[in-house]
């Protein structure tokens, strides 16, 4: 918690310093939170669903909220309080949701849908895993020579 709370510090003060470099910073994150979300999931395309699922979730409670409010101004001073607890609530349902991503497939058409999942792992396992991995962790190995070079000056 306390690593996110410097990660947050230190992308608004790359706002406020340089903020062409924001994006970036922010995709780095993204990038972290997949890889946390990837190996708590197995790595494969079940954790890939659910985490496309929890952020069009969150994407779209988000902007749900900020346009049911009566006004900018309205949102933020009457309405801010509420809109962080309500989407704090939310977040923990869209999760739940998240998690059964497969589920929902399904029910949209049981013989279309394992169809449709099947052939998802087969697109999945034969022509994005490698190049999601590449991507997910490209950075991973000079954090390890980093690591390892601190450890062979005693540092």
């Amino acid at each position: 918690m306390s690593r996110q709370a410097r990660e947050t510090a230190d992308i608004a003060a790359l706002a406020v310093n340089e903020p062409r470099k924001v994006p970036g910073a922010l995709l780095d994150k993204l990038r972290r939170a997949f890889r946390v979300v990837w190996s708590a999931r197995g790595g494969g395309l079940y954790a890939t669903g659910f985490f496309l699922t929890f952020i069009w979730l969150e994407v779209t409670t988000f902007f749900r909220e900020i346009l049911s409010a009566d006004s900018v101004g309205s949102f933020f001073t009457e309405q801010f309080w509420e809109f962080l607890i309500r989407f704090t609530v939310q977040s923990i349902g869209n999760t739940i949701e998240a998690f059964l991503w497969p589920v929902r497939i399904l029910q949209w058409s049981p013989e279309k849908g394992i169809v449709l999942l099947v052939g998802m792992y087969l697109v999945f396992a034969y022509v994005i895993k490698a190049p999601l991995e590449r991507w997910l962790f490209h950075d991973v190995d000079d954090d390890r020579a980093i690591e390892e070079a601190g450890d062979a000056t005693g540092k």
